[in-house]
């Protein structure tokens, strides 16, 4: 019977599976749309498409750090595949291994949520940051927006004037009633995301509004504090060349947070340079596998 190792990639819209022939080196991806709670079942639908035996298995999910959450992707998947060594880990793990294979670094990500994590290659890690949007998140789509609505509201009951960017605010809800607009902003968020203002500052910003483009810029101070933080935990040697990945939608945009991101980097960590993605969370996640089943 053939062997495989195999990675997951759980997200909140898919879920992708990646495997490798240990025979012959060959590796397949497919995919399927995540299930509304986040369960294993997609996941379980696609590892029947493997056509053999897998034996080391790797899954990075949302939400691992509720403990139900994970111990139902371990049982399912240790049940799934009995021969394998299975490990189920944070979503930001995997992806930081799809984007730096080597190990050593740090991953900044920031889309609606954002968090930091890197490894040091000796043996430590650390995470920071990604602590959810009620009490943290700063940096992401979720901080941005929560942000541009606290300052419409204060804009709403008076406490300043309006600018462009919170009358815009104020026309996509289609009101400047105060309540309203919390309310507006509520049931926006629970249908697009907490990030539903994004694509409305970036285009603000694109077209030359200061205060759109004053957000994006707080966003990458906030990141670039977290980056920080997380490599003076890693205690890397001083003069070590260390690499930050920047993976997620906020990053997407456009060159907006990048500038002040990398100012601060170079101001406060000389030896820090962003670089682009090497490969995916799946990749990550197929890596881990190989480790694991070694």
């Amino acid at each position: 019977m053939k062997t495989f190792v195999a990675g997951i990639d759980a997200g909140g819209t898919s879920v992708r599976l990646r495997w490798k022939d240990l025979a012959s080196g060959t590796k397949e991806q497919v995919s399927l749309p995540a299930a509304p709670d986040g369960g294993p079942e997609p996941a379980l639908e696609l590892l029947h498409q493997v056509p053999g035996e897998v034996v080391a298995l790797t899954a990075g999910i949302t939400k691992v750090s509720r403990g139900e959450t994970k111990a139902a992707w371990e049982r399912a998947l240790g049940a799934a595949c009995p021969a394998a060594v299975v490990s189920v880990v944070p979503d930001f793990v995997v992806a930081f291994h799809g984007a730096l294979p080597e190990g050593i670094g740090l991953l900044c990500v920031a889309g609606t949520g954002s968090v930091i994590y890197g490894e040091s290659g000796r043996g430590k890690s650390v995470r920071v940051g990604g602590r959810g949007w009620e009490y943290g998140d700063e940096g992401s789509g979720a901080y941005l927006t929560a942000e541009l609505m606290r300052r419409t509201l204060r804009a709403c009951d008076g406490l300043w004037p309006h600018t462009p960017l919170t009358q815009a605010v104020c026309a996509t809800l289609e009101t400047d009633d105060p309540a309203l607009v919390g309310e507006r902003g509520r049931q926006r968020a629970l249908v697009f995301g907490r990030g539903f203002l994004v694509q409305l500052v970036a285009v603000s910003a694109q077209n030359g509004d200061d205060e759109a483009k004053g957000l994006f810029t707080g966003a990458a101070g906030w990141l670039a504090r977290y980056v920080r933080a997380a490599h003076a935990q890693l205690d890397f040697p001083d003069g070590e060349r260390v690499h930050v990945a920047c993976v997620g939608g906020m990053w997407e945009l456009g060159n907006w947070m990048y500038p002040a991101f990398e100012i601060l980097l170079a101001r406060w960590l000389p030896g820090v340079a962003t670089i682009a993605p090497q490969g995916t969370p799946c990749e990550g996640a197929l890596h881990l596998a190989e480790r694991s089943g070694l």
